[in-house]
């Protein structure tokens, strides 16, 4: 168990990976290189199949599964399919964070990249509704939570394996997974612009749109190999050395339900507010206000460009001062950005709207997400880190992103303007900012 001494709040303790000491050997930086190497990548992968969906979901899913509906209600359906993957997210999550804490991160993490690369690829072979009818839908569902499931379990054990390898600047190194999940975000929504660019809008339904996702295999067989050759985390493999791993992971993480929920607070508030910004503003924008798709997708795309370079900077921010604090700094952002955000849509500007979407994804929300590995690490003791931040993080990410982006839709669908969407942002904001206060140090929950 974790010495409970008296710390410092402002700087909770951190996985530091091996004795310090260790920092002066090239082998163990050589080792921490190659797990940030294997968990940035694979995520970046795992993530550009996750987004990739919330694209397609925004721009060609509804004429395509859902012809028959009149556009708003393709697009509450689509959304709702989108939501399925944040439904399957904790039932993954748990099971990745008991085998993870049980058995090791790098075997976990394995699973949930081949996972999620069949059933990405699949959907790029489904059947249209036109062609098999209401099966079409019905197996997009059932790909749609294999890719929630395998995404549930991926980001916890990612985030573990380069904190607790690290040789030092946890921060940092956390913050380079937080990277590589936007970089998903980037290759997901590069790949739908460059296809709107050059296919014409028959070609782009009819087959474009599923290139990005058959195309996926080869990415995710590039990540099986680099996570193949990582080595287990080094505080894991202390654990099993000393024969220290738990039986019940899950049950002792629950031994501190307060940071339990802190986590979930956190992130199914920042979590709505980010979906609605990414995934629902971009089908607003288009299907309601007549966008062209481009603006939308160039939008998301400096946002998360932004956010890849940031993310380390402010993760390691995050280490010099408190990480809570720094993480309810930007809620308060996200929350002051609610309403600007849709008067930038309603003005019409391409250029207004760019600004302020990279702003909101680029620059404030980074600020939160940047830090995050290695704080919700600091919040469990290391044999039960996986099951705990696991479990706070995929529950909120049901609420944040599973519901966020539909609830936004039939808002709108109900009032006719956006004004109810942006005070679901505040009100979002303004619980996860409630969750950065609720959370303590493991070792400061004596």
């Amino acid at each position: 168990m974790m010495d409970r001494a008296r710390i410092d709040p402002a700087h909770p303790p951190v996985p530091t990976g091996p004795d310090p000491s260790s920092a002066l050997e090239p082998a163990a930086r050589a080792r921490a290189r190659r797990a940030v190497a294997a968990a940035s990548i694979g995520t970046a992968l795992e993530w550009y199949d996750f987004f990739l969906y919330g694209a397609a979901a925004a721009l060609v899913f509804p004429a395509v599964f859902f012809p028959a509906e009149d556009p708003a209600t393709g697009v509450l359906l689509s959304f709702a399919v989108f939501a399925t993957g944040f439904l399957a997210r904790p039932i993954g999550g748990l099971a990745s964070g008991y085998l993870g804490d049980r058995f090791g991160r790098k075997p976990v993490l394995l699973g949930t990249l081949v996972a999620m690369g069949a059933a990405t690829t699949l959907i790029g072979v489904l059947p249209t509704y036109a062609q098999i009818g209401v099966v079409a839908p019905a197996l997009r569902v059932l790909l749609r939570l294999v890719q929630g499931a395998a995404t549930g379990g991926e980001w916890g054990g990612a985030a573990l394996l380069a904190v607790e390898s690290a040789t030092g600047g946890a921060g940092r190194r956390g913050g380079l997974v937080q990277s590589a999940l936007y970089a998903g975000l980037v290759l997901a929504n590069l790949a739908f612009t460059v296809l709107v660019a050059v296919l014409d809008e028959a070609q782009f339904l009819a087959w474009g749109w599923r290139v990005p996702f058959v195309g996926s295999i080869v990415l995710v067989a590039v990540g099986i190999v680099l996570r193949r050759r990582v080595e287990e985390s080094p505080e894991f493999a202390a654990l099993v050395d000393g024969r220290r791993t738990s039986r019940h992971p899950l049950v002792d993480a629950l031994r501190t339900p307060r940071n339990v929920f802190a986590v979930f607070l956190v992130r199914a508030g920042q979590n709505t507010t980010f979906y609605v910004v990414s995934v629902f503003c971009l089908g607003y924008a288009v299907s309601t206000l007549g966008f062209e798709r481009w603006v939308a997708l160039t939008a998301l795309l400096v946002g998360a460009g932004l956010a890849v370079v940031l993310c380390p900077w402010w993760g390691a921010i995050g280490e010099r001062i408190d990480p809570a604090r720094l993480t309810a700094a930007a809620l308060v952002g996200l929350a002051a950005l609610a309403v600007p955000l849709f008067l930038a849509l309603d003005s019409g500007s391409a250029a207004l709207v760019i600004g302020v979407v990279a702003l909101a994804i680029g620059v404030v929300n980074t600020a939160a997400d940047g830090v995050q590995p290695m704080w919700f690490a600091s919040l469990f003791e290391p044999g039960v880190r996986y099951s705990g931040l696991t479990l706070g993080r995929e529950a909120g990410a049901i609420v944040g992103g599973g519901i966020a982006p539909l609830l936004a839709a039939a808002l709108v669908s109900a009032t006719g303007h956006w004004w109810p969407v942006a005070a679901l942002m505040i009100v979002a904001a303004a619980l996860a900012i409630a969750g950065a206060a609720l959370a303590r140090p493991v070792a400061a929950t004596a």
